[in-house]
């Protein structure tokens, strides 16, 4: 995602906050974010948020608790460490965040205290049951955040089943032609699904037209 002035620079996203679980999935959305930062020559934020203690672990002293956090606090430090030791050139100022809390929460949290810009987290698309246990984090960032969210959902996920594979020629006719040309004959005459389709300016393209 990359909105452009006129000077090449992202429009609008100066403070970009990832929230990272170490999961492939946020990995590659951390990667997503760190690109559109470098691009808008702005900050990165990163974060990991720690669970809330289990209720069993109550019964065990304060400080046992509050040792046990500045344990793993430090070891997430290190691994986040290793997520920006080739961070791409351009990103201004990096920042790593260790929260404890719900992750929904926490992450809007500190974007909202650090004036964050975009958010980037990933999402898996959970249904049924799975959605209803686990949640989505993504989803609720979404709708509470205070700022736009990129939810990042990995080209490698298993398509949704209504969403029809795409045509082999058209996909042959875009590298042929390095996306000159979106449609194969077939579908430039014919499209399986109505639609109007126009570009500009119209000296680019082929002008406007609709499909039947």
């Amino acid at each position: 995602m990359t909105i452009t002035n006129g000077n090449g620079k992202s429009a609008g996203i100066a403070v970009v906050l990832a929230g990272v679980d170490f999961s492939t999935l946020s990995i590659e959305a951390f990667a997503v974010a760190q690109d559109v930062a470098a691009k808008a020559g702005g900050e990165l934020h990163l974060v990991h948020v720690l669970p809330l203690p289990a209720a069993d672990s109550f019964v065990a002293s304060r400080a046992t608790r509050e040792l046990r956090y500045a344990e793993m606090a430090s070891e997430v430090q290190n691994r986040l460490q290793q997520l920006v030791a080739h961070a791409p050139a351009g990103i201004k100022r990096i920042s790593l965040h260790v929260r404890v809390g719900s992750a929904d929460a926490e992450i809007a949290q500190l974007a909202s205290d650090i004036g964050a810009d975009l958010i980037v987290v990933g999402t898996q698309g959970l249904t049924g049951i799975a959605r209803m246990v686990l949640g989505s984090v993504s989803e609720s960032l979404v709708r509470r955040a205070p700022c736009p969210v990129l939810a990042y959902r990995s080209k490698a996920a298993p398509a949704w089943p209504q969403i029809e594979p795409p045509c082999p020629d058209c996909l042959a006719t875009q590298r042929e032609t390095q996306r000159r040309q979106l449609w194969c004959e077939r579908h430039a005459q014919h499209h399986p699904r109505a639609h109007t389709y126009s570009e500009f300016p119209p000296s680019f393209g082929i002008g406007s037209m609709t499909f039947r």
